[in-house]
């Protein structure tokens, strides 16, 4: 898929306004940005649910990399946002884990298509400016960590960029994080 950087702009454009306006359709947004990056691990035939034609990785696994990335945003933003004190008991609650609550990435060796889609939609699709020139490795792995954070973030509620998760929010996803064994 070739591209010109208007057409590039364009179909941002549009992605943002349909996550906006909240509106649900047939066309998966986050792979469209992944898509208009132009990064040579896509070849889709269209950006459409059901009709993707992706040799190398999933809808799913950008679904869920997006997924991710967008609650780690609201859990920097949030702990950025909150008192020493509170960010203190994050601390204390949350153990070390909850000592500077920042992204880290993906596994080197296991989780390496994550890391490879995230840093895509880091680096290339320009949605994720929080975490740009980050390292994205790691050498232990984590996905099984996020997937039981996004399952209490989902619960949670919508979070927008304007609205912040509280002290109670992050220490509860902070321990989500932890292996439950």
């Amino acid at each position: 898929m070739n591209l010109s950087d208007g057409e590039k702009l364009i179909l941002s454009m549009l992605c943002d306004l349909q996550q906006a306006l909240k509106v649900s359709g047939s066309v998966d947004i986050e792979l469209v940005r992944a898509l208009i990056s132009d990064g040579p691990q896509y070849k889709p035939s269209l950006a459409r649910s059901g009709d993707v034609r992706d040799t190398d990785r999933s809808s799913a696994q950008t679904q869920e990399v997006g997924q991710i990335l967008e609650m780690w945003s609201a859990v920097e933003r949030g702990y950025k946002r909150l008192s020493l004190e509170e960010k203190e008991q994050v601390e204390a609650e949350a153990g070390p884990l909850g000592r500077g609550i920042r992204f880290s990435g993906f596994d080197d060796e296991t989780e390496v298509g994550h890391r490879d889609v995230a840093r895509t939609l880091i680096e290339e699709s320009g949605r994720f400016d929080r975490f740009h020139g980050r390292k994205l490795s790691t050498d232990m792995p984590t996905l099984d960590g996020y997937r039981r954070m996004l399952a209490q973030f989902g619960s949670m509620g919508p979070v927008s960029a304007d609205a912040r998760l509280n002290v109670r929010q992050i220490i509860a996803l902070a321990n989500a994080e932890k292996h439950p064994g």
